[in-house]
């Protein structure tokens, strides 16, 4: 897949590849190594922090790391989204790419569609 042009600059090297583990999001999270760490740090810290005496703590936080594919770009800014990735997200072939604050996240483009449908009612609602 081709990073599209506005963001080549912002990545470039390394990337992890996640699957959204939100049970309603199905699309691939696309971090820097620095960002990723971050986030997963947050994940906890919304939760109190990391505690790692607790199983239930160690093992989310291992199976983030297991589920984050590292990636490395090539030179013409591609990276290779592993068949197991785009099962899980149900990517096929057209596909949305969205920068967010700290992460690209990779739609299926019908389903995007259909999620920005729903956004412009929340939207709607949360600024009435």
């Amino acid at each position: 897949m081709s990073l599209p042009p506005a963001f080549k600059k912002q990545l470039e090297g390394l990337v992890r590849v996640l699957p959204a583990p939100e049970k309603e999001v199905d699309a691939l999270y696309v971090f820097t190594e620095d960002t990723f760490k971050v986030w997963v740090d947050s994940v906890f810290e919304a939760k109190g922090g990391f505690d790692p005496t607790n199983r239930s703590h160690r093992m989310v936080k291992e199976a983030l790391y297991g589920a984050a594919t590292t990636l490395e770009i090539d030179s013409a800014a591609r990276i290779s989204l592993p068949e197991h990735d785009r099962k899980k997200a149900h990517l096929d072939r057209e596909v949305t790419v969205v920068g967010g604050d700290d992460r690209l996240v990779i739609w299926d483009r019908e389903t995007y569609a259909a999620r920005q449908a729903e956004t412009e009612d929340i939207l709607a609602d949360f600024f009435d």
